[in-house]
């Protein structure tokens, strides 16, 4: 009995002292509330510690238009048939559309100082908001896993210029049903341990990786369109390719398809930018320095109509054409720079908001640093080359996951904005049982209620492009499309 009973205390110790998070000074926690709503990583950001000007905010953007997730939306629409110019407008028409949200969202976590998690208690319920916290980290966990496939694909840029005999490295040794090469399993291993370091880092000191970005990644864009032009002999032959839809649809219906997979590409910032916009010092300068530079630095294709062209194929992907090159250097330092590009990305768009959440449903245990560990588990876990390996497939799934996250922030739109009229926040009472924003038993009925309203008429769609076999009323699908504006609608 006393050695159990010593084993006991020990782990009580061990519990304790090691995986419950203790409150610093002057925290709500601290104040008196049970550490079930708050940790020091949910508390609203000290005014010390809101370092981002508006040009890191605006930077973000600027880097996040590099990374090769957002190049492959354009780059599989024009693999799928649509005429490059086309592709580019429903890719600007797409990014305009989430700009505002994306604006309101990060000028709320800035005016207020607190991450998404915290915002989502007052439309959902203390309860309620957990669901949205669900939603939305599932999305996170999976990208991230899809931008590590990517990050491996400019490891292996970088590995074939040094060594081109990688290519060829154990090459059939995995069976085609894994959807991943011995090659491309190795590159996508060492770009997460080459991303496990920046999880460490503070989130207020990120904006220096956003400050480098800056200087670094516009130069090399204009390098990449300077060759794609030449390549192709000017803008002429890339934009007179013809529409070649072979999958029975028209060319709206695609062209739809590609304003939400562009949405799908941007809606997780829709709710993801308070947690990064809340160490930003002035909430009007920043939101306009995002109306800007999303809009502008997203709206990016032009290499798979160049592959098409040079290389007589229709390439989704840029890394993909990347290997093609036979400049080693080339390859080596146009690899090197979108494996830099896609940590960052991965990181503050994925990981941190996964972080985030996972913090807001356990912060007795959880805090940003744990979160982040756990995503990139998670993001290992899950074989992400699987949802990577076809254009069709990736479309499917950037697309169709948006229209969950289309009304859970248009709700919170509409409460802020219409139902409140932009009123502050109660904020000692978003971090308090049964009080304002206790609604019935911590759920506020009328939100989740709306959110499944506005996502049950855009199911079917989404079952369709799932399963093409099933039959479906074209309308419902024509309807689709544009689900993740029309879920954003219709729960608001």
């Amino acid at each position: 009995m006393s050695a159990g009973n010593g084993t006991m205390g020990k782990l009580r110790q061990f519990h304790d002292q090691h995986l419950v998070l203790h409150p610093s000074p002057g925290s709500f926690t601290a104040e008196g509330e049970s550490a079930r709503w708050s940790n020091t990583d949910l508390d609203p950001v000290p005014q010390n510690k809101k370092t981002w000007e508006w040009w890191h905010v605006g930077g973000f953007w600027i880097a996040e238009g590099f990374n090769p997730a957002q190049m492959q939306v354009p780059s599989s629409a024009v693999a799928l048939g649509l005429n490059p110019g086309l592709a580019l407008v429903a890719c600007l028409v797409g990014n305009l559309l989430v700009t505002g949200p994306v604006c309101i969202v990060g000028y709320i976590g800035s005016k207020y100082s607190i991450s998404f998690p915290v915002i989502a208690r007052a439309s959902y319920g203390m309860i309620g908001s957990y669901w949205a916290m669900i939603i939305r980290g599932i999305f996170c966990v999976i990208l991230y896993g899809v931008q590590g496939t990517l990050g491996g694909n400019a490891v292996r840029c970088m590995l074939e210029a040094i060594w081109p005999s990688f290519a060829h490295w154990h090459l059939h040794s995995l069976p085609a049903s894994a959807d991943i090469s011995a090659p491309d399993l190795l590159c996508f291993a060492l770009f997460w341990l080459f991303s496990f370091p920046v999880l460490f880092v503070p989130l207020s000191s990120l904006r220096w990786l956003f400050a480098v970005k800056i200087f670094i990644m516009p130069l090399f864009y204009v390098a990449l369109f300077t060759w794609a032009i030449t390549v192709s002999h000017g803008v002429g032959p890339l934009f007179s390719i013809p529409n070649n839809i072979t999958s029975g649809w028209s060319v709206g219906y695609v062209f739809c398809s590609t304003i939400l997979a562009t949405i799908g590409g941007n809606a997780t910032f829709a709710v993801n930018m308070a947690d990064l916009t809340r160490y930003a010092k002035n909430p009007r300068s920043s939101a306009i320095a995002q109306a800007f530079a999303l809009p502008i630095c997203i709206t990016m294709t032009l290499m798979a109509a160049s592959a098409q062209v040079v290389y007589g194929e229709v390439l989704w992907n840029p890394l993909t054409i990347i290997m093609l090159w036979d400049n080693r250097a080339g390859k080596f330092f146009s690899g090197f720079l979108f494996a830099f590009a896609t940590i960052a990305t991965n990181v503050t768009g994925n990981s941190i908001p996964f972080a985030h959440d996972i913090t807001g449903i356990f912060p007795k245990y959880m805090n940003v640093r744990r979160g982040q560990i756990i995503c990139a588990i998670l993001g290992f876990a899950m074989n992400p080359w699987v949802i990577q390996a076809r254009a069709a497939r990736f479309f499917n799934f950037v697309g169709g996951y948006s229209i969950f996250l289309g009304p859970l922030v248009g709700i919170m739109l509409c409460d802020y904005l219409i139902i409140r009229k932009a009123r502050p926040f109660n904020m000692y009472q978003l971090y308090k049982s049964h009080g304002l924003y206790w609604y019935w038993k911590g759920c506020n009925v009328r939100a989740l209620t709306a959110w499944l309203v506005g996502v049950t008429p855009l199911l079917p769609g989404l079952i369709y492009n799932i399963n093409s076999n099933i039959k479906m009323d074209h309308g419902i699908l024509e309807f689709y499309t544009l689900g993740w504006l029309d879920g954003l609608v219709i729960a608001a």
